[in-house]
C-alpha cells in the first residue's frame, strides 16, 4: 500500500501540515528535532514523494536502441554521440549499449533494446559474427523492429547498411605513402574476418598493384585495432624492412609510435605512419598523426535519416529494398608522413 503523508503524521503524532512542510522542505518554525524525528519515520515507512512533473501532459517519446563495440574507441564513441545528436533533433531518444565486442553482451543489448520497445535500432556489429549472431538480427528482422547496420556488414544479414567506403580508404592511405616514395609499406589492421579489415586491405592492395609494387601477405598484420596490435604489428614490419605503414586506426597507429620511442626511431625521419579515423589522439601525439577520415557526421546522419523513414513509412505490401550507403574518406594531412630518405631506401631494398 502505498505511503501518504497522514500516515507519517500518525504515526509521528504531528499534524499533515507539518510533516508536508519538512518533506518539501519549506521555510517552518519546526524544531530540528522534529524535522529528523518526520525525516526518519518517513524513511522507515518508506515513503516515496511525487514527482512534481505531471508526465500525463508529455506525448509518447520516441526512442530509438544503438548498439555499439567497443567504449574504448574514439571513433565509435563520436559515432555514437552524433548519432545521439541527430536523432535528438528529429525528437528521439537514443539508449545506447556498449557490449566490448562480447558476444553474451551482444545478445543481452539486442534482447534488452527489444524488450525496452524501441522504435528502431542501430547496430555496430561485433567483430565476431557467427551462425548465432547472424541468427538473432535474422530474428530481429523478422519481429518487424526497423533495423540499420552502421560501420560494420554482417555476412547474410540483408538490411540498410551505412558505413564509411573502406576501400577506398585503405588505397588512399597507401597512395598517400606512395606518393611520398615509398614502396616498402607494411599494412597493419584489425581481424581478418572483420569487415573493415578485409576492405583496407583490398584497398592497401589496389594501391600497390597501380604503382607496380608487388604484394607480399608477409607485410599485412592482423591484430585488434588496439595500441598492443599496433606496437607488437610494428615489431615484426620493421623485422621485414617496411618504411612507412598503414595504420588501421589511430590506436594502432600509437603502438607504432610507441614501438618507435622503444627503438629510438624517428617519425618521420625513419619511419612514415599514417592512421585512419582522425581523432582528437591524432593532435596529441608528439608528431602530428596524418589520419583517414570517414566522414562520422555524414555517416550518423544518413544511419538515423533511414532508420526514421523506415519507423515512419506506411505499412506497404512491397516495402522499398534495403539499400547500401557508403561515404567517401578522405586524408588529414599533420607530419607523421615523411619523403623516404636514403637510410630508409637501403632497408627497402634489404626485403
Amino acid at each position: 500500500m502505498k505511503v501518504k503523508v497522514k500516515d507519517i503524521a500518525k504515526a509521528a503524532g504531528v499534524s499533515p501540515t507539518t510533516v508536508s512542510l519538512v518533506l518539501n522542505n519549506r521555510p517552518s518554525r519546526i524544531a530540528e528535532d522534529t524535522k529528523e524525528h518526520i525525516l526518519r519515520v518517513a524513511r522507515e515507512m518508506q515513503f516515496q514523494k511525487e514527482s512534481e512533473i505531471d508526465f500525463s501532459e508529455f506525448k509518447k517519446v520516441k526512442t530509438l536502441g544503438m548498439v555499439v563495440p567497443d567504449v574504448m574507441s574514439s571513433f565509435y564513441h563520436r559515432l555514437a554521440e552524433e548519432t545521439s545528436r541527430h536523432a535528438f533533433y528529429q525528437e528521439y531518444t537514443v539508449f545506447q549499449c556498449y557490449t566490448n565486442d562480447d558476444i553474451q553482451c551482444f545478445y543481452m543489448a539486442v534482447e534488452g533494446l527489444m524488450a525496452k520497445n524501441v522504435d528502431g535500432i542501430i547496430i555496430i556489429p561485433p567483430r565476431t559474427m557467427d551462425k548465432e549472431n547472424v541468427k538473432l538480427l535474422k530474428s530481429l528482422q523478422k519481429s518487424g523492429v526497423p533495423m540499420v547496420l552502421l560501420d560494420r556488414a554482417a555476412y547474410a544479414v540483408f538490411c540498410d547498411f551505412v558505413t564509411a567506403d573502406n576501400k577506398h580508404g585503405g588505397r588512399i592511405a597507401t597512395e598517400y605513402l606512395i606518393k611520398h616514395g615509398h614502396n616498402g609499406i607494411g599494412c597493419l589492421v584489425g581481424e581478418a574476418n572483420v569487415y573493415t579489415s578485409r576492405k583496407r586491405v583490398e584497398g592497401y592492395r589496389e594501391a600497390l598493384a597501380a604503382a607496380k609494387i608487388p604484394f607480399d601477405k608477409d607485410l599485412v598484420y592482423y591484430g585488434n585495432y588496439d595500441i598492443e596490435s599496433g606496437r607488437a604489428g610494428m615489431e615484426i614490419l620493421w623485422e621485414k624492412g617496411v618504411t612507412a605503414v598503414v595504420a588501421g586506426n589511430d590506436l594502432m597507429a600509437y603502438g607504432v609510435y610507441l614501438f618507435a620511442k622503444e627503438h629510438h626511431l624517428s617519425i618521420p625521419g625513419d619511419l612514415s605512419v599514417i592512421g585512419y579515423d582522425n581523432t582528437e589522439l591524432c593532435g596529441l601525439m608528439d608528431v602530428p598523426l596524418t589520419s583517414v577520415d570517414q566522414n562520422t557526421d555524414t555517416m550518423a546522419s544518413k544511419a538515423v535519416e533511414v532508420l526514421l523513414r523506415r519507423i515512419e513509412e506506411p505499412a506497404a505490401d512491397e516495402p522499398e529494398p534495403a539499400r547500401n550507403y557508403y561515404f567517401t574518406p578522405y586524408v588529414v594531412e599533420r607530419d607523421s608522413v615523411g619523403v623516404m630518405n636514403q637510410s630508409s631506401a637501403k632497408r627497402s631494398e634489404m626485403r
